[in-house]
This record gives C-alpha cells, sequence and structure tokens, in this order.
C-alpha cells in the first residue's frame, strides 16, 4: 500500500535486464540529429523533439542509443511527474446559463464565490482589459472538457492535443489519443484561466485563447516523454504562456548519501538525465517566446533556490506518522525547480478559529489572511504567491476533529464563505464526463492558474512584451501579504512528536517574504502601465 501512496512520482529503480522501452535522448545543442541512425535495429521515433535536442525513441538496446553521435544522456521513460499530492476536492452539481447576460463578475467584483479572484484585484484589471484573443495560453494538464458549461468560444479545441498513451497500470483510462479531461483537473485549471463569464464563476482572461494539451491520464500521472511532447507541441503552435499543475521529484544532485530516496546509483538512475532535459526545453520555450508556470507542490516541504528539497520533514508525503519515506531530502521538484519556470505557492483566504476539542493539537494563524497553505512547498525557489485556498482551519485534515475544520465549501451559498477555491470540474464524482459539475478544491494546482490568468491579462495589456520580460512584470506585479504568516514548516527536530510529518505547532512561521515569494500575484498591477 506504501509503495502506491508515493512511489509513482518518485524515481525508479534501474532494471538489471533491458526489455524494449521507451527512452529520451539528449543531445549536445551542436548536433544535427541523424534520425536515420536512430531507427535502425527496429528501433522507432516515439516523439521527435529535435528542434529541442531531444528524441524519445522506443528500443530494446539502450546501450547501442547511447553511442549514437552527440548524445549526452540517456533516460529510461519514467512517471517522474503527476498531479501533485495532497489535494482535496469536493465535486456538486450546478446547473449554469449559458445566457449572455447572466455573469457574475463585472468591473466593480467578483463572482461570490470567487475569493480568489477578489484577493488578487481581478475586477480593476478588467478596466483595462479582460484579455485576448492575440494571447494563447496552453493546460499542459489532464486535458479539458470541451462541453463544460463555464468554457466559452475562446477554447481551441482544434489545437488541442493528447500526448497520453496507453498504459496498463491505468485501466481508468478510456481514449488516450483524445484530449477530453477524463480526470477533472484540467477543466478546472483551465476555466479558472479564461472560462467565461457565468453565473457562477468566470475566468481571469475570458478573452483569452485556450488550448487543451493532455499529458496526464485519468489516473492522473504522466511518463516524461508525454510531458516534453506537450511542452514542444505548445512551442509550435505558437503558445505564449503554459500552465503546468502538476508535479514531481527526481534525483537531480546526484547521490546524496544522507538521501533516503538517492543515496546510491541504482536509486539516482539517469535522473540527472531528466532534469538537464526539461531544463533544455524550458530555455528552448523560453527563446521562443513561451513562459511556463508550474504549481510549487503540495507536500509542505522547503526548495532552495535551486529548486532542491532543502530539509528533512514533508507533511505526510507517504503516511501520517514518522517514517523515511517523509523525508525528501536528496529530491528536486519537477518542473516547480527547473530553471526559467514562475513557481508558484499557495495561500488561504483567512484561518478559521476553531474550539479547543476540533483539533488534534491547536492551530497557528487563527483570523489571519493570506497564510501559507499548510500543504504548499515554500523557500527561496519560490517567485509568488497567489490563492490555493485550504481546509477552513488550515491544518492537516488528519489533524481535524470536526467537520468544520475540514470544511472546504460554504457553510449556505449565500454566505459564500468557502475556504476552498470554486472553479469548475470535468467529471462527476464517478469520474464520467460532466458539463456542469464544479469543484472546492485546494492545491498548489489552484494557485498557478490565478498566475498563469494575469500573465495573460499582462500580456493583452503589454502585447511587446518577451517571456523574459513578462517573468520579470509578474515578479514584480504583486501585493504585500494581508498578515504576517504564521503557518510553521514541518517538523524538524527529531525529538519533537511531529517530527518527519505534521506541521510543526507553536514554532514561528514560515519567513513570509523570504520563502513565499515576492508577495501575492496582483492582476491590477499587471495590466498598469510600465
Amino acid at each position: 500500500m506504501l509503495a502506491l501512496t508515493f512511489l509513482a512520482s518518485l524515481p525508479e529503480r534501474v532494471e538489471a535486464v533491458a526489455k524494449t522501452d521507451n527512452y529520451i535522448l539528449l543531445y549536445n545543442q551542436q548536433t544535427k540529429i541523424d534520425k536515420n541512425a536512430l531507427t535502425k535495429n527496429g528501433n522507432k521515433i516515439i516523439f521527435d523533439l529535435s528542434q529541442a535536442k531531444v528524441m524519445v525513441v522506443r528500443s530494446n538496446n539502450p546501450n547501442e542509443l547511447k553511442k549514437v553521435p552527440g548524445v549526452i544522456g540517456l533516460a529510461k521513460d519514467k512517471r517522474s511527474v503527476r498531479l501533485p499530492g495532497n489535494e482535496v476536492k469536493n465535486i456538486t452539481t450546478v446547473p449554469q446559463t449559458k445566457a449572455a447576460a447572466a455573469q457574475c463578475a463585472s468591473v466593480e467584483t467578483s463572482c461570490p464565490l470567487q475569493w480568489d479572484l477578489a484577493r488578487i484585484n481581478v475586477p480593476q484589471a478588467w478596466k483595462t482589459t479582460q484579455g485576448s484573443k492575440e494571447v494563447r495560453v496552453a493546460v499542459v494538464d489532464t486535458g479539458v472538457n470541451s462541453s463544460h458549461d463555464a468554457l466559452g468560444s475562446n477554447y481551441d479545441k482544434a489545437s488541442s492535443r493528447s500526448f497520453v498513451q496507453p498504459d496498463a497500470d491505468c485501466p481508468q483510462e478510456v481514449d488516450a489519443s483524445n484530449p477530453e479531461d477524463q480526470q477533472g483537473h484540467g477543466t478546472w485549471v483551465a476555466t479558472h484561466i479564461g472560462g467565461r463569464n457565468g453565473t457562477l464563476m468566470t475566468g481571469i482572461a475570458p478573452n483569452t485563447t485556450l488550448v487543451g494539451i493532455r499529458v496526464l491520464n485519468a489516473c492522473g500521472y504522466g511518463y516524461d516523454s508525454w510531458i516534453l511532447a506537450g511542452l514542444m507541441y505548445a512551442s509550435t503552435i505558437n503558445v505564449d504562456i503554459i500552465n503546468m499543475s502538476l508535479g514531481g521529484y527526481v534525483c537531480a544532485e546526484g547521490i546524496v548519501p544522507e538521501s533516503y530516496y538517492c543515496n546510491n546509483a541504482e536509486s539516482v538512475g539517469d535522473s540527472q538525465t531528466v532534469w538537464k532535459t526539461y531544463t533544455q526545453i524550458v530555455k528552448f520555450l523560453m527563446e521562443r517566446g513561451t513562459l511556463v508556470i508550474a504549481a510549487a507542490g503540495n507536500d509542505h516541504v522547503r526548495l532552495d533556490r535551486e529548486g532542491h528539497v532543502a530539509g528533512p520533514s514533508s507533511v505526510a508525503f507517504a503516511v501520517p506518522m514518522n517514517h523515511p519515506a517523509n523525508n525528501l531530502y536528496g529530491l528536486s521538484a519537477v518542473p516547480a525547480g527547473i530553471p526559467g519556470v514562475i513557481t508558484v505557492a499557495a495561500t488561504n483566504h483567512i484561518t478559521a478559529k476553531g474550539g479547543p476539542d476540533e483539533t488534534l493539537y491547536g492551530q497557528y494563524g487563527e483570523n489571519l489572511k493570506d497564510q501559507l497553505s499548510y500543504y504548499s512547498n515554500f523557500g527561496r525557489r519560490i517567485d509568488v504567491s497567489a490563492p490555493g485556498g485550504s481546509v477552513n482551519y488550515n491544518i492537516p485534515p488528519f489533524d481535524c476533529k470536526s467537520a468544520e475544520c475540514s470544511r472546504l465549501r460554504y457553510t449556505s451559498i449565500a454566505n459564500a464563505d468557502n475556504p476552498g477555491d470554486f472553479g469548475a470540474w470535468g467529471v462527476d464524482a464517478n469520474g464520467n464526463p460532466c458539463a456542469t459539475c464544479y469543484a472546492f478544491a485546494i492545491g498548489t494546482s489552484m494557485a498557478a492558474p490565478q498566475v498563469a490568468g494575469v500573465a495573460a491579462l499582462a500580456l493583452a495589456a503589454h502585447p511587446n512584451m518577451t517571456a523574459k520580460e513578462l517573468s520579470a512584470w509578474l515578479k514584480k506585479s504583486v501585493t504585500r501579504f494581508l498578515n504576517k504568516n504564521e503557518t510553521p514548516s514541518a517538523a524538524e527536530d527529531p525529538a519533537s512528536p511531529h517530527y518527519n510529518y505534521d506541521m510543526d505547532y507553536g514554532t514561528p512561521g514560515i519567513p513570509t517574504y523570504e520563502e513565499m515569494g515576492k508577495g501575492v500575484i496582483d492582476a491590477a498591477k499587471a495590466v498598469a502601465a510600465k
């Protein structure tokens, strides 16, 4: 059971006997790739990413591939990336009329359930722009439900693609080649960026052109080759901004003796090649005008400036108890840690104060706003924060003793007091496509599209910005946190009863501006004159 919980997003052990598998080949930048050399002896090109000096080849002889001229790294295709863990959702079915006049957002107010858009000043930004069809945003995720009520005519279904391939470990997958959402997550992300202004919700930039690129299957995971191919496809269709609400970890630093996951050559395997390949692809995209925005991750670990995990504890990455598998030290976050990526942490709305019998160990940050969400990764690698929501008391649900503590929904729709981020969900609770499903969700997956939507508004207001300029502009387009953060790190003292798996209750909060980015993203500032 433990392995099923956490090993899907971590480095796989190297197999002793070679069999027919997909391999990622990383080339020297000066190499002219000889595709004929790749296809001899029965090898097959799966994805041609040669513009970025990367190829994906199916072969039963990896040693032969290593000898191909110009190859500087070879990695077996693995499931390094998936939907971030610890994300919580509550799905509800709410029909929404498509009447043009039924719009809940305006330049004066946000939709009642979308406190997150009010916090980042979307209504004020709309006085300048609601986006432009010339700005193209790709959602690299689980796909998009093109029939959902919350999606508008700005969705470019014709350009949307799936790079998912059939996988025996995911029997839920219906049609790997179909870009439609079979999990629900990608629809939430897409409609938050550019969904239509309807009766329940709106996207941040509803006039933006959206493209769905499916790289995660119905089970929520993807192979590295799927993600890399999806990123490169975005470049071919002139996408300006890519949102990646997904992630995983690899042994990018090589052997780290103190690491549970990266302590020997077998554990490390070809992780360094995987890291270098993601780095090369992101660099290629940036140079051609595409900015990548990614979720920081939901394990409440500290990331140093290079994206490496810098501490020994997480919030129950593997199990809610002291266990060495919760220690991610030695790993590096992908794509959140990759150079050039805008990395987004999550904040909550307001931490409600509970009674003494509602939590196991008490609380922190009661009645304060803009607190780091209990699950969010943090550290020097974070560029900005955005509202990702939290449970009502902003503590891990396994520390809650009441339903009010872990509540995501509103107490009544009139109160609109939902702690979770409200948005469209692409499937119902049984996994069937649903055009009227919505969810109260929390995660850095919910925070990243807030920044992607603001980026789309910024580019509409400043159409001549390069990707590098847009990146710098977003880091400046922030407001100060409304309150000093009091969310602590996970306990790192072995003497603590919470060591290695829970919050370090009773200790000072994580430094607000040092480890939560420059501030909270602000749409109004992003569209303002430079």
